[in-house]
């Protein structure tokens, strides 16, 4: 009779290679996706950044049309880290449930990740100096 462990083995050396590849095709098209939401994110925080700045140098020159632009620049870019945190969580909760589905085992981050959070420290960073410099 086999034991456990020798079943367990077994089965892992009859896995059909085409769901290892399934899985890599799913994450590389995840890996896009998420790569596309950090090139929106990094608009959305250049332009609330641009409108808060554009805006201040438009007030010192007495040109403004209105006064509360510096709002509307603070609220693009903490809409902008709000999603890429929201993103970048499910993006990370998707490649635990594929990498758990594979039979090699690959615990590396996925780079898509840690460009994500890149983006939302430097989306925080940008936030703290739009409140504070307005």
């Amino acid at each position: 009779m086999k034991d456990e462990q020798t079943i367990i083995k077994e089965a892992e050396n009859d896995v059909d290679p085409r769901v290892d590849l399934a899985v890599e095709r799913t994450m590389l098209a995840m890996e896009r996706t998420q790569l596309a939401w950090v090139r929106t994110v990094i608009t959305l925080i250049t332009a609330g950044i641009a409108i808060d700045k554009v805006h201040l140098a438009r007030i010192i020159a007495g040109i403004a049309w209105q006064k509360d632009a510096h709002f509307a620049g603070l609220l693009l870019t903490s809409t902008g880290t709000a999603l890429m945190a929201f993103v970048t969580f499910l993006f990370i909760l998707r490649t635990r449930e594929l990498k758990s589905m594979r039979t090699s085992r690959n615990n590396l981050p996925q780079p898509g990740t840690l460009i994500s959070i890149f983006m939302i420290v430097v989306g925080a960073l940008a936030i703290f100096s739009l409140a504070y410099s307005g």
